[in-house]
């Protein structure tokens, strides 16, 4: 598989994962206004019990989130392996300044997963996608692969 066609395959499977989270995303937005309706007809809409659906209602699109982006990982590595995709980066270990462990050294696939690791281990998803996005290592080290981060971190914010 080219680099054009794996770059290709690793886009639809972004997409398919985006749209999985919107509608996700949807239905929380749904099922929450149908909740603060209620509680507001009922006259309890600053009690705890609304506030205690509604974490769970946020909680439960968390877990949905996380599945999805669980599935999307496996995939991507997935497509990467049987596409043996790798970078040709300068070559070596890198002493570049980044929060991550720089090595061109690595495949592609590894790079992507040691950054988008290290993205994700954010709890402030906005703080890592703005740290990301000011990651100038990051652009040079994942070459293509900079916008599936990018776009993963959108759909998480």
């Amino acid at each position: 598989m080219t680099e054009e066609e794996v770059e290709r395959a690793a886009q639809r499977l972004i997409k398919e994962a985006n749209r999985k989270s919107d509608v996700e995303r949807r239905k929380y937005e749904d099922d929450r206004y149908t909740e603060e309706c209620e509680a507001s007809a009922r006259r309890a809409a600053r009690s705890s019990i609304l506030q205690n659906i509604l974490a769970r209602l946020k909680e439960d699109l968390d877990d949905a989130v996380a599945e999805i982006q669980s599935e999307l990982d496996e995939k991507l590595e997935e497509l990467y392996a049987q596409s043996g995709a790798s970078g040709s980066g300068p070559g070596g270990s890198g002493g570049e300044d980044a929060p991550y462990e720089v090595d061109y050294s690595l495949p592609m696939r590894e790079r992507y997963i040691t950054v988008r690791d290290h993205y994700l281990s954010y709890e402030d998803k906005e703080e890592a996608l703005s740290d990301f996005l000011a990651d100038t290592v990051a652009q040079d080290y994942l070459g293509s692969y900079y916008s599936y981060i990018h776009q993963l971190l959108l759909t998480m914010v």
